[in-house]
């Protein structure tokens, strides 16, 4: 697969950031990242958006990744995920098909995360839902990432970091029930040692996950 002309930083150095989560501490914060995820019990047929290279929908096995980068997509293709192009705000699937949709880290990249949820809203089947894993703006990490967007940093540039009220407020606007909250990542972005169980308390954690049902 060539690479497409005026890539995205994400194209332009995916084998690299694929192989930050096979290393310490990329794979200790990967690992205790999935955990909080897994705790909220995510299953059935459904999809993540913003995919990247597949590594939490290999953990999960959740069957289909959507992502606007190609070569994203390529690598998360040879971990066995079924890979579609495209993008959050404009989701290619009908009406009511998913059961759930999972962002783990995206909404920081995308173009317009609320857009994102209408269509979630519009993919979903009654009673299904939708988890948003993400570093709240306000966190020890969320500090540390807005300084790397401020540096100028290759993949954070043009990312925005959200605190948890405002993610909930745009759930919430849209119709969504919350029904369940996962954290991680107590310990600082430079003393990650050991491997993380999921918590529920939100307070000083460095990756919150929110679950609303539709």
């Amino acid at each position: 697969m060539t690479k497409m002309k005026n890539a995205s930083p994400f194209d332009e150095n995916a084998e690299a950031y694929d192989r930050w989560y096979s290393e310490e501490p990329g794979s200790l914060i990967c690992r205790s990242e999935a955990r909080a995820l897994e705790a909220l019990d995510i299953r059935g047929f459904g999809a993540e958006v913003g995919v990247g290279t597949g590594i939490f929908s290999s953990m999960l096995k959740i069957p289909v990744g959507i992502d606007p980068s190609l070569e994203m997509l390529r690598i998360a293709g040879r971990r066995g995920i079924m890979v579609v192009r495209g993008v959050g705000e404009s989701l290619p699937f009908r009406e009511e098909c998913l059961e759930y949709v999972l962002f783990a880290f995206t909404i920081s990249f995308m173009r317009n995360f609320y857009d994102s949820l209408n269509e979630v809203w519009r993919v979903l089947k009654a009673g299904g839902y939708v988890v948003a894993g993400f570093i709240p703006r306000d966190s020890e990490w969320g500090r540390l990432y807005l300084e790397k967007k401020a540096q100028g940093h290759r993949f954070y540039k043009n990312a925005h970091f959200y605190s948890v009220k405002e993610v909930e407020k745009m759930l919430k606007g849209l119709g969504f029930r919350i029904i369940e909250y996962s954290s991680c990542l107590v310990q600082s972005p430079d003393g990650v040692r050991e491997l993380e169980e999921p918590s529920s308390d939100l307070s000083k954690r460095g990756f919150v996950c929110i679950k609303a049902a539709k």
